[in-house]
């Protein structure tokens, strides 16, 4: 298991969310239904992704010398929250997946969070 310190605390996040999406799905494909563990790995997905590209914007925009970087940021922001609302409407439309599953998934990445920042406290006095 990696343990979280503040150089590898993104990739723990990263790592952590995934595992835990897998869990959570598997879980639920077999203790609840197949809606369920689709809506929780589809959800799961778009917070992992979501989580990197912004990481990813962000060290660019603060990385590079941008000429404004104020307007990159924004637009790239944009264009996520344009391909992330598309793909929430198929798969709110679709019926292949559950809306509780949906947001379990979503809430993935603010789990591992919360798990790390409980680590952290415990263990970092």
């Amino acid at each position: 298991m990696i343990r979280p310190n503040e150089d590898n605390l993104l990739r723990v996040v990263v790592i952590g969310s995934s595992t835990l999406a897998l869990v959570l799905s598997l879980a639920s494909l077999f203790l609840f239904s197949r809606p369920m563990g689709l809506g929780i790995a589809a959800g799961a997905g778009i917070a992992v992704v979501n989580f990197i590209w912004q990481r990813s914007i962000m060290q660019r925009a603060l990385g590079l010398q941008l000429h404004r970087p104020a307007a990159y940021v924004v637009i790239r922001y944009l264009l996520r929250l344009g391909l992330t609302a598309i793909l929430l409407y198929w798969i709110l439309t679709s019926g292949l997946f559950s809306l509780a599953g949906l947001l379990v998934g979503l809430s993935v990445v603010v789990i591992m969070i919360v798990l790390c920042t409980v680590y952290f406290t415990l263990h970092l006095r």
